[in-house]
């Protein structure tokens, strides 16, 4: 499953230390590093944002730590507390915004981009790739609606396509398809994907706003 924090790199403590320490404090600041807890309230810091959105020198961070920053303060701000949250949909957004594999289930520029692609291959699955398949329509829905809703928008006017809140209904109906699979992994994290369909539509004006205000993507 999708996490942001199993991937921060030695270059996201670099970052972070020249933003919140220096000379002999780096030391401690290492201990909190390793402390699941304290990192994240080291990252719930306002100064780490600002960092994040101000510092020439956050271009040596990772896609992982840069998005985990940006979303868990967004989802702050929407009154999502749950920092398991914003680590997976930093983490979703670290794999597909920066893909170039060209998978077709990874890869938003280039990948599925209407409900009935997805609908056409979960119908006829079963078992464990229906769940992995469940997943991937939600994480794919989630970016296309929250960080390019107006490509949505426009494809809509053109072309008469399913509008945008079509989309965030199919991707709230792919997680919970994710959550309540009985085939799922045994170690698959139901409950926040169940709180994920739930809460999707707070988060995606949460994810709307990050695109608009911080993250460029082209047209």
């Amino acid at each position: 499953m999708p996490s942001s924090r199993d991937r921060f790199t030695r270059a996201d403590f670099d970052f972070l230390t020249s933003i919140l320490a220096v000379g002999d404090k780096r030391s401690h600041l290492a201990k909190l590093w390793e402390d699941p807890d304290a990192l994240r309230e080291l990252l719930d810091l306002k100064e780490v944002l600002r960092g994040v959105l101000d510092s020439p020198a956050v271009i040596q961070v990772s896609p992982a730590f840069y998005f985990y920053v940006l979303v868990r303060h967004g989802f702050l701000q929407a009154g999502l507390t749950d920092s398991d949250l914003a680590d997976y949909v930093a983490g979703v957004m670290a794999r597909r915004v920066a893909s170039s594999s060209g998978d077709f289930l990874q890869d938003v520029a280039r990948g599925y981009t209407h409900a009935a692609d997805f609908i056409a291959i979960i119908s006829s699955s079963h078992g464990r790739m229906r769940f992995h398949l469940q997943v991937a329509a939600g994480n794919q829905f989630l970016i296309l609606t929250g960080l390019y809703p107006g490509f949505l928008k426009r494809r809509c006017e053109r072309t008469a396509a399913p509008d945008l809140a079509f989309y965030e209904s199919f991707a709230r109906q792919a997680y919970r398809g994710a959550a309540d699979n009985p085939q799922a992994p045994g170690n698959t994290p139901r409950q926040l994907l169940g709180t994920l369909s739930e809460i999707l539509p707070t988060a995606r004006l949460s994810l709307n706003r990050i695109a608009e205000e911080f993250i460029f993507l082209g047209e």
